[in-house]
């Protein structure tokens, strides 16, 4: 009985130890966006399997979700808002971020350790009466972190900087 006991005892014990790995490859790429795997490893739980999806039904807005063993955990989005639209303004309606968020000196990013929203900077925007702007999220069970938010919300500003969502 006592063996029987410390048989299961041992098999949860690897179950829940096998339930702490990460078991799929992290992507080079997001919904045909280039995010170098290191900087949306910090923020990815556990897991089997990795997806990404791209929703694009509202005019100008287009998130990108990325799950992990069907559970949404990340998302990244793209908006379009009126020229002169402030970071602070944007912010009010983007999950996970809040216009008091922390600030990154130059100003074009605002992040915590859930959300993060930032300014892209378009060469030759092909909206003349607008601005891009980029978000990101982690939800349960995502892993929060904010200095792997912030890297991660400035990547992906200048890497939609050069996506034709710019131009």
């Amino acid at each position: 009985m006592a063996s029987a006991a410390g048989a299961l005892l041992l098999c949860l014990g690897t179950t829940a130890c096998s339930s702490q790995e990460r078991n799929y490859e992290i992507p080079s790429a997001l919904c045909g966006t280039a995010v170098s795997p290191d900087l949306t490893t910090p923020l990815l739980p556990p897991g089997d399997r990795i997806s990404s999806t791209l929703s694009g039904r509202v005019e100008g807005v287009k998130r990108c979700l990325v799950d992990v063993d069907g559970q949404q955990v990340l998302a990244l989005s793209t908006e379009w808002w009126k020229k002169g639209t402030s970071l602070g303004k944007a912010a009010l309606v983007i999950p996970n971020v809040d216009p008091d968020d922390k600030e990154t000196e130059d100003g074009r990013y605002l992040y915590s350790d859930t959300g993060a929203i930032g300014k892209v900077t378009c060469p030759n925007p092909r909206k003349d009466d607008g601005d891009l702007f980029v978000a990101a999220r982690v939800n349960e069970p995502g892993r929060p972190d904010e200095a792997a938010m912030k890297k991660l919300i400035a990547a992906y500003a200048e890497a939609v900087g050069k996506s034709g969502e710019c131009t």
